[in-house]
């Protein structure tokens, strides 16, 4: 190890304190989104963010997405205000002679459900047995707080980069991913970016698309004593679950990719009826559905996958199920796909996954290549034709969740992990 990354590891480890103290003010700050992203509560933390990365002298640009230059792009996410929701980006400019690096996070985090089964107050970022809990701070500002104190580390022990480091701290990303869009779309870029979703610090190059579909289901209400006159909704719409299960069970066992978990399809919300006394006359349901970017089939087939792909094969076999249903095929469901996440993916043999996983051998001992089981914003970059991995601290199992939590040794381990890859990328 150079003697250079020694004396940054070395300042690391001596302002744990700092470092904690970071992620604990982050974690602190209400930055939730609102209704899934068509509004949010970002400003404050973004505000804090953006003078701190003035006090550590990077140039600092700030502004609010704007919609007029993401709606030409198939991949945003419509109907959202970003009045208040502000992108940060902070820019350290190298010497000449380096690559260039994009380290982007988002601030924006759900809001915290059943509240009284907390341990702790989801802001009050308490530390127990080397454990933080609080809202967001596994999904994702223990990662986003890793990338911003590994630069700092490299700023304050006086070495200068060569390759330019751009830090970007996005918006609205549990609601579609709409903040980075619009930093790709203003012509932010580099030679390689790293979105730090929680992966356990395992390098993920590849990530699974999410598709998420609403079916509304109409039947013909009346009485339940007289249920015979009527059509159940509910029913009906259990109809269709049943054949997108069947179809879940065929892509399990035959869709395979390397690196990613099968394609899943998911039954996250049903909403019907009006009383336990009347046949149900609408239902709505709302279903997850994850896909791979590119897959092998049992014959060892390789070929690409797009969402349009899979739309196609999910309204088949719900139109199938209608015409097999007298009432069905006169009254077939309304599908709404209201999200798209698309899938990414680059070569395991990358020089930035192997920079990487380099990176992470030095300071874990070894250092795992998986895949990123959700979608994520590093589709965005992708698109942008910027190589992009995911890396970053925290178990993405206790993202959303109750008791929301990150391990502080994995965090600061994750800082150390930054800043020589920030120095290796980039050069010194």
């Amino acid at each position: 190890m150079a003697d250079y990354e020694k004396v940054v590891l070395e300042r690391i480890e001596n302002s744990k304190d700092h470092v904690i103290d970071f992620l604990r003010k982050a974690v602190s700050i209400k930055s939730t989104v609102i209704n899934h992203g068509l509004d949010g509560n970002e400003l404050e933390a973004q505000n804090w963010l953006a003078d701190y990365l003035k006090g550590i002298n990077l140039k600092v640009e700030m502004f609010e997405p704007e919609y007029s230059r993401l709606e030409k792009y198939p991949a945003y996410s419509p109907g959202h205000s970003y009045k208040n929701r502000p992108n940060v980006v902070g820019i350290l400019k190298g010497k000449g002679g380096g690559k260039s690096l994009i380290l982007n996070g988002h601030i924006d985090t759900m809001e915290p459900q059943n509240l009284e089964k907390w341990k702790y107050d989801p802001y009050s970022a308490t530390i127990e047995n080397d454990i933080l809990y609080g809202v967001g701070s596994c999904d994702m500002k223990a990662g986003l707080c890793a990338m911003v104190m590994a630069v700092e580390a490299i700023q304050s022990s006086g070495i200068k980069l060569k390759g330019d480091v751009i830090i970007e701290s996005v918006v609205d990303e549990e609601g579609g991913g709409n903040g980075t869009l619009d930093l790709v779309d203003r012509g932010y870029r580099a030679d390689g970016a790293i979105v730090a979703e929680a992966t356990k610090l395992e390098v993920q190059p590849a990530s699974r698309g999410v598709l998420l579909l609403e079916i509304r289901v109409s039947g013909k209400a009346t009485h339940a004593c007289l249920k015979w006159g009527g059509v159940n909704a509910i029913e009906k719409g259990i109809m269709i679950l049943s054949a997108l299960r069947e179809l879940e069970r065929v892509w399990l066992a035959t869709r395979i990719h390397p690196l990613l978990p099968r394609p899943t399809i998911t039954i996250g919300q049903i909403n019907g009826g009006v009383a336990g006394s009347v046949v149900p006359g609408e239902c709505t349901l709302k279903l997850d559905i994850k896909y791979l970017p590119s897959q092998y089939d049992l014959d060892g087939n390789y070929y690409s996958i797009t969402g349009e792909m899979i739309k196609k094969e999910i309204t088949n076999k719900i139109m199938d199920v209608c015409k097999s249903d007298d009432w069905l095929r006169d009254n077939p469901p309304e599908l709404k796909w209201y999200q798209h996440c698309m899938p990414h993916e680059i070569s395991s043999d990358h020089d930035l996954v192997k920079t990487v996983v380099s990176c992470g051998e030095k300071i874990l001992g070894n250092s795992k290549i998986s895949g990123f089981p959700a979608g994520c914003d590093a589709r965005h970059l992708q698109l942008a034709g910027i190589p992009t991995i995911v890396f970053g601290p925290g178990n993405l199992q206790f993202a959303h969740s109750i008791n929301e939590h990150v391990s502080i040794s994995e965090y600061l381990n994750c800082v150390k992990v930054f800043a020589l890859i920030v120095m290796q990328w980039c050069g010194y």
